[in-house]
């Protein structure tokens, strides 16, 4: 199948020819991965139905072929259009005919989910996985690292596995999320089954080893991480530098691996071994835009320092020629590609290879564009940005231009425009930005995660990080439920705030706990348990490290509902009054704090500025306030009729009470503290005279203290408030 063919016509809008294409194509053998790439193209495309109506036609044209290769097609298929109900049916039934005699096959296919709704990749994940495990077979934690060892499958349709010394269960859909089947020869099996052997492979093998870890890690890893990895569990921490100084040699001398940058190195894993220009001859034909041809160079060159061969004069002549001419071409009627070529030629001045002296300058090109800050911004390649930074510079509305890249600029290269703005005298815009920000996170979402991640330099007058992680979890509310865009866009942002909360190790959300008491660790838990956004993972992880600081949180001690401070039971008008008064805060008074906050900043000097403090104050007071509001209403639960017991005294109860004295009768109900009115005898179930009463059944005598006055009553009825 060319893929690439398919992919140029639906670029160009000839939806036609791309089908007409793929028709072709299934006539003849197909790989499971040029089937997923090409179906992605459609839908990408807009045409996710016609890439559904393709999907089945090939599994159609595909019947008269070994159905474990039909089924592999139809995988592929099923993940590249994961709403089509009729490959997921059609992959059903596949996997039932291929695999439906497997022991456990049943229970395994019921975890997995793949006819009730589960998402298609978690649940072919699942099947997978689990599918291809046998007792005694080893795998690894793809989060932690840790290896277990698989006993047997319960009766219960779980997992019985060795973890750590403990013999724990696990479901095979929890089992596929978080673990990686081990070939039987992994140094880290070696190290539980054959030690000796382990340690002769990261002595006499080390080439061997490092594959294996890549492989492990998405085909790199770099040698930070790797020390990690290694140290001490399967390294001693001492002799760690031999081995590593031992391990770049490995690296150099094996056709498949390469080192790559520099503190830290990375290690990246080449199935395939060939000479540096039969690798790169291809790459380099199909090069057109000045990045792809950089792109290619910069590859080549890498690739022969490693092998330590000396670059084809040629070959990088040939690739400067095709970045020049171009960016010679795109001069008048596209300035910002030609920008592209025009920093791609400097960057390959940095590389050390010659560019003629009249080759177009960044700056220059730069000049000729209306708006540099959208041009930049939409630059894909990383290591152009400081020489398209050094390029605004020059333009004559540079500050205005950084100003404008704030909100445009990818999280990575934030700290670098916030620089730039400092040395322009224009530092204020970056607390501008920060407040509209977090006025407006879905709107300004890599700027939340900018200042979630910590920027490189301090930024005045920002909430503390729980107010900051409050809002990351509301994003992703946001995104999921009032997200306008495309769906592509939707999921790519909801993947950048799950990334950012599960960044280096949870290393900012770690902080958060670090700093929250009890009670703000159970407006987290609850926040978190009940973000829909959250991948799974993320979650579990969350809440386990939620668990370790505060694990009072998480002990099942059965409570009465009146004993749970971490419910508010209350009605459904009363969390309509709530949300409307959060509704006033978000988008009345915060949006004009925000806006007091920028005309103070823009005052000029923040160390002496009062109007700016006294806007701060406000800010902190107001979200303080908010986040109080969003964590009662994140811990709400509705009261419904069926919640009022007839029993005894309960949230909701009407009690009637006759006082022993005199016999004077008195009613009075209980509702939650939002919904308290004394003038009407609708007392909180947490105040003293609802904590008395609650539980008691009717019958019961008790001295009570009512209207400031003690005396003795009896509970004579009860009935329901609602």
């Amino acid at each position: 199948m060319d893929v690439e063919n398919i992919k140029n016509c639906l670029g160009r809008g000839a939806f036609r020819e791309a089908e007409s294409a793929w028709m072709d194509a299934i006539e003849t053998p197909l790989q499971p991965g040029e089937v997923q790439e090409s179906l992605q193209a459609f839908v990408e495309a807009g045409k996710a139905e016609t890439a559904e109506t393709l999907g089945w036609a090939m599994l159609e044209q595909s019947g008269q072929r070994e159905p474990a290769d039909v089924l592999a097609l139809a995988k592929a298929a099923l993940l590249a259009v994961p709403s089509s109900e009729e490959l997921r049916k059609q992959t059903a039934e596949l996997y039932k005919r291929v695999h439906g005699g497997r022991e456990h096959f049943d229970a395994i296919y019921a975890s997995a989910g793949l006819e009730t709704g589960q998402s298609p990749k978690r649940a072919l994940r699942t099947l997978e996985t689990c599918l291809a495990v046998r007792p005694g077979d080893y795998l690894a934690n793809r989060f932690d690292g840790r290896v277990i060892c698989v006993r047997k499958f319960s009766e219960l349709g779980e997992y019985e596995i060795a973890d750590e010394g403990r013999s724990v269960t696990l479901e095979p859909k929890l089992l596929a999320d978080e673990f990686d089947l081990l070939p039987a020869d992994d140094f880290r099996v070696l190290q539980k089954t054959d030690p000796q052997a382990m340690e002769r492979l990261f002595q006499k093998d080390i080439a061997s080893v490092l594959i294996s870890i890549c492989q492990a890690h998405g085909g790199q890893i770099n040698s930070d991480d790797l020390k990690d990895y290694l140290v001490p569990k399967f390294l001693p921490a001492d002799t760690w530098s031999g081995w590593w100084s031992r391990a770049r040699t490995a690296v150099r001398k094996c056709e498949f691996l390469l080192l790559e940058g520099k503190a830290p190195v990375t290690i990246l894993y080449h199935p395939q071994g060939r000479s540096v220009e039969e690798e790169f001859t291809e790459p380099l034909k199909k090069a057109y835009h000045p990045l792809d041809y950089l792109g290619v160079l910069r590859a080549y060159v890498r690739e022969t320092s490693a092998r330590k061969t000396e670059p084809n004069r040629d070959f990088l002549q040939q690739a400067v020629r095709g970045i020049q001419d171009r960016t010679q071409q795109c001069l008048e009627k596209l300035p910002g590609e030609a920008f592209e070529g025009a920093l791609a030629l400097r960057a390959v001045e940095a590389l050390g290879v010659s560019v003629p002296a009249e080759a177009p300058k960044s700056a220059e090109v730069l000049g000729k564009i209306d708006e540099p800050a959208n041009v930049i911004a939409g630059l894909a390649d990383a290591e152009l940005w400081p020489i398209a930074l050094e390029a605004l510079r020059a333009h004559p509305s540079a500050r205005e231009q950084f100003d404008r890249l704030l909100y445009l600029a990818p999280v990575e290269h934030l700290d670098a425009v916030a620089a730039h703005l400092a040395e322009l005298d224009a530092a204020s815009a970056v607390p501008q930005a920060a407040a509209a920000a977090l006025n407006d996170p879905i709107h300004h979402i890599h700027l939340c995660l900018w200042i979630w991640a910590g920027p490189g330099a301090e930024i005045p007058g920002l909430p503390n990080r729980t107010t900051i992680l409050v809002k990351l979890l509301d994003l992703l509310f946001e995104i999921d439920h009032h997200w306008t865009g495309e769906a592509g866009e939707k999921r790519d942002a909801r993947q950048k705030v799950r990334s950012a909360l599960a960044a280096g190790n949870y290393r900012a959300f770690q902080k958060v706990i670090e700093e929250i008491d009890e009670h703000m660790g159970a407006v987290v838990k609850t926040k978190i348990e009940r973000t829909d956004g959250l991948a799974q993972t993320v979650r579990d992880k969350m809440l386990h490290l939620l668990r370790q600081k505060h694990h009072k949180l998480f002990l099942e001690k059965k409570l009465a509902p009146w004993e749970n401070d971490a419910v508010i039971w209350t009605t459904q008008a009363a969390v309509l009054a709530r949300e409307e008064e959060l509704k006033e805060f978000r988008d009345v008074k915060i949006p004009a704090n925000a806006k007091q906050i920028g005309e103070a900043a823009a005052q000029g000097d923040l160390s002496e500025n009062a109007d700016w403090e006294a806007a701060i104050a406000e800010r902190d007071m107001l979200m303080a306030r908010m986040n109080k509001i969003t964590g009662e209403l994140a811990a709400a639960r509705i009261l419904q009729p069926e919640d009022v017991p007839s029993d005894h005294v309960g949230i909701g109860s009407r009690v009637r009470l006759r006082r022993t004295a005199d016999g004077a009768e008195l009613t009075v109900g209980f509702l939650g503290p939002w919904d308290s009115d004394p003038a009407g005898r609708i007392y909180s179930y947490t105040t003293r005279l609802g904590k008395t009463l609650m539980g008691k059944a009717p019958g019961v005598t008790l001295e009570l203290e009512i209207d400031n006055e003690t005396a003795e009553y009896t509970i004579e009825e009860l009935s329901s408030v609602l």
